[in-house]
Order: C-alpha cells, then structure tokens, then sequence
C-alpha cells in the first residue's frame, strides 16, 4: 500500500500543471487567445485551462499580475499609454522597447515579440451617408461634431488614450448628451439602424467591410502603434517551456489582413473561433492537422442548441455550483443572523443598514471590487452573489419569527420549554413559510445574477450571452438566457414543492 502512495506521489509531481489562457473580451483577443491554447495543447501535449472573454484590460491584467492567469493578448499600444500611463509619441519599435523593459521590471512580465497585427482604433462612419461625403480624416470631422451622435466601447470613454484627450487633440466638440458608451458590437447594429453617427473601431474588425463603413484618417497620428503580442508572467514562462515555444511559434505569423479575415469568420459567418484559430495555424504550417470546414449553415435555436449539447452541460454544471455554492452560504449564515436579530434589537439597527447597503451596489461593481482582491473566476462571483441573497433571507427570518403570536411562546414557556425548544418547535416552524419565500426569491435572483458572474470568468450561462453580444449572435446569446430562465423556474418549483413536505398542514390549513 506504502508503495501504491509513493508512485502515486511521485506522478503528481511530475503531472503537468494546466497553463491558465486569458483573454479580453471581444473578437480578436478570443481568437488569439484560442491560437494560445490550441497550441499548447495539440504541438506541445500542454494541458490547458481556458478564461477567456474575461472583459476590459484592467481585469485580464490585474488577473495576470496576481496570477490567476498565465498569459493573454494584449496591444503595446494598450501596455504604453493604459497600463504605464505614457503620452509621448514613439515608433513602433521603440514602443515595444519601452514597455518590454517597464513590464519585466515593475510587474514581473514578458511581452513576446509582436505577431504581426496592428490593431489600432479609429473613427467609422457609413460610407453611404452622404453627411460625411466630403470627410476623409478625423480633422475634418471636427467642423461637424457637435449635431453627430458619437458611440464608443465602454473601455474607451476612460481610456488616457481614449476619448477625453482624442477629443482635446482634434477639438472634437460632440454633444455631450450626444455621446453613448456601449458594448464594442452593439455599435455596428447602432450605426446601421442610424442611431448613431460615429463610432470608434478596432482597424482589424471584419465588420468595418461587412457594414459598408469608412475610415476616418488619423492625420495627426493621435493614435501609439498597437501591435498584438502575449504577455505573460516571468515565472510563467521559467515553469512552463512550451509557454516560449508559442511565442516563438506566433513571432511575425499574422497580417493585419489576415487577422480581418479571421475576425469576419467569427463575427459575421459565426464559426467557431477555436475552429478559426485551430485552422489558421494549420494553414500557417505552424501546426499539425487537417483544415476543418469553415462553412456554417443557418441552425434555427434548437438545431443549434443540439449541437452544442457537451458545452450546455458544462455551463449547467458550472451554473449550479455558483448559484447553489452561493445560495446555500447565504442560507447558512442569514438565518442564525435573523435569528439573532430577533433577540438584540441593538444588533437590528446596526445590520440591517449595512446589508441594505450591499443590495444597492451594482453587481459589474461590486465584482470589479473584488477581483483585485480575490481574482477572478469562482470565488470573486461566489462572494458577490452570497452578498446579494443575504437581503431576502435576513429579513423574512427575522419578520418570520417577530410575527408569531406571542401567545404561543408564553404558553410554551409555561409547559416549561427552554427558549431553546421554544425557536425550535414552536418559532421557526410557524416561520418557515416565510423563510422559505424568502430562499426561493434568493435562489431566482441568483441563478439570474449568475449570468453576470462570467464577466470575472466563472463560467455558467453568462459565458454565451456575453460571447453573443460581443458577436451580435442571437442563438450564442439564447444559448444562455433560455436555460438560465428555465432553471430559475424548476429551482423555484422544486422549492416550493420541498414547502410542502416540511412545513406542517396545519400551518398550511391555517395559511
């Protein structure tokens, strides 16, 4: 037996521990991201553990930084002006130069040489409006900016190389009621319906062509060179060789037009981006393989939801341990609090104000609070739903077990119970109605908020609905919404059923 642990010891520490691949979220970074792991895992037998569509820079780097993730894709552009807050004006060269030299020294992180693609931002307007006929370069917007109603990711409107100082340096004068932050892709749909007049593009983004829209020039070259490349950490690399082996292999590998290319697959023909990455590197010669067909018919939702059927029941299964793991917390620490309350009204005042406090902090926040602390993934979106099914349960236990009749707890004291006995057999069963009530709004809500949760990369239903925004894909998006919908509605049933087999008739009767 002593022998069979030994071995078994020894195979655990020479297992392969998973490279973790991050990502932001939208197209391009998806795509580059699955470039990263379809190769660790086919040329280099590297296990993989995927976060990818995480959301804007500061999460996938704050993510990299504390270690939850080993390596993603990032823009020098990106490194220079957001993360080392520069604004002098350099070559592409001497941009990369910088920031290598400031990432290794202040983070502890390497940036792999570019891959080829300079993914900058600019102004998009429709060729066709014949408003913009006569303007071919962000100068000569500014002479019409202030009727023009002006859209932008949310990233964007913060950025230091972002709206604020794009608009100082071209006098761009936009009406300030005028101005809409959205999700990247919702703005092609905004443009094309005219809800919007301009908006900021990434120069690689396929759709540019697919919506018939126009450039505007950077004449005055606001913009730092944005050149795609990995970075990852030090200590990443030091322990995981195959990790260098891919920088190598992506070294100078991808065009800004073949990038284009490969993000028109995805966002317009909806093809699978690990299919995409997976046969570009085939095509490349920098993998091994057969070319999977790209072609892609029209599925109606439940044709398509079919075929993905491996990957809706891993989202369920990772839906379930957030929504339960979370729900059944809160249960374990709200309904001794009720019930402490009931006992200390001092107690009362001071609680209740801070958990009402909690409810009113916007969930984006308040996972944006904590992943600096926690990080990302589970943890983060389990501590943020807990918070918010505290609320419900505090309260209807606490109002439970304050609106049973006092004249059955005198009469218990009478008979001689304990107060002990008295919250047992006589308080909460009377109160478990209402607390039951209680657990059945937490558990909707959260099975709800949960969605949210895949912006910090916990998986779960969320993971398409943001994967189909950032795409414009109704059925990735459906993929999401419909089963998460569905299993608020079972859990809510099935709660109400276990009501019945726990509470007494009597109550029941009564009620």
């Amino acid at each position: 037996m002593h022998k069979l642990l030994i071995l078994l010891f020894s195979l655990s520490i020479f297992a392969k521990t998973p490279i973790t691949v991050g990502s932001k979220g939208f197209t391009e970074s998806i795509l580059t991201g699955e470039m990263i792991a379809v190769l660790l895992e086919e040329k280099y037998d590297q296990p993989v553990s995927r976060k990818l569509n995480l959301g804007g820079t500061k999460i996938v780097f704050d993510a990299l930084v504390s270690g939850d993730i080993d390596v993603y894709p990032d823009y020098t552009g990106t490194g220079y002006v957001m993360i080392l807050k520069q604004s002098q004006k350099r070559n592409s060269e001497d941009t990369f130069n910088y920031i290598y030299d400031k990432f290794k020294k202040n983070f502890g992180l390497i940036w792999s040489r570019p891959l080829g693609v300079n993914n900058t931002y600019a102004l998009a307007v429709k060729k066709d409006n014949p408003y913009f006929e006569d303007i071919s370069t962000v100068s000569q917007l500014a002479k019409k900016s202030e009727k023009l109603i002006f859209a932008a990711p949310h990233e964007f409107m913060e950025r230091q190389d972002g709206y604020k100082s794009l608009t100082k340096e071209y006098n761009l004068k936009f009406d300030p009621d005028k101005i809409v932050a959205m999700q990247a892709g919702l703005m092609y749909t905004a443009i094309n319906s005219a809800k919007v007049d301009v908006i900021v593009v990434y120069s690689t983004d396929g759709r540019i062509k697919a919506n018939d829209l126009k450039l505007l020039e950077d004449d005055r070259s606001f913009f730092p060179p944005y050149q795609l490349a990995l970075l990852a950490k030090e200590t990443s690399l030091k322990r995981h060789p195959s990790l260098l082996k891919v920088f190598k292999d992506l070294d100078n590998k991808v065009t800004s037009q073949e990038m284009t290319r490969l993000n028109n697959l995805v966002d317009q023909k909806n093809v699978n981006p690990r299919v995409v990455a997976r046969n570009f590197l085939i095509s490349k010669t920098i993998l091994d393989g057969e070319i999977q067909s790209d072609e892609v018919r029209d599925l109606n939702f439940i044709e398509y939801a079919i075929k993905r059927k491996r990957f809706l029941l891993r989202l369920l299964k990772e839906h379930l341990y957030l929504s339960f793991g979370s729900l059944i917390l809160a249960v374990l620490f709200s309904v001794p609090l009720g019930i402490l309350l009931t006992r200390y009204a001092s107690l009362e005042r001071l609680v209740f104000p801070v958990i009402n406090i909690f409810q009113t902090i916007p969930s984006l926040a308040l996972l944006g609070f904590l992943v600096p602390i926690i990080g990302i993934g589970y943890f983060p979106a389990l501590i943020a739903l807990f918070i918010y099914s505290l609320l419900p349960i505090v309260r209807n236990t606490y109002t439970g077990i304050k609106s049973v009749n006092q004249n059955f707890v005198e009469a218990s004291k009478g008979i001689g119970l304990t107060n002990m006995q008295i919250l047992s057999r006589v308080e909460l069963p009377l109160a478990l109605p209402v607390i039951i009530a209680a657990i059945r709004t937490a558990a909707v809500t959260v099975i709800g908020m949960a969605t949210i949760a895949a912006f910090v990369g916990s998986g779960g239903f969320g993971d398409p609905i943001f994967r189909g925004v950032a795409t414009v894909n109704t059925n990735l998006i459906l993929l999401g919404a419909i089963p998460s919908a569905l299993l608020a509605l079972v859990v809510d049933k099935s709660l109400g059923l276990l009501e019945k087999l726990v509470v007494s008739k009597g109550i029941t009767l009564k009620k």
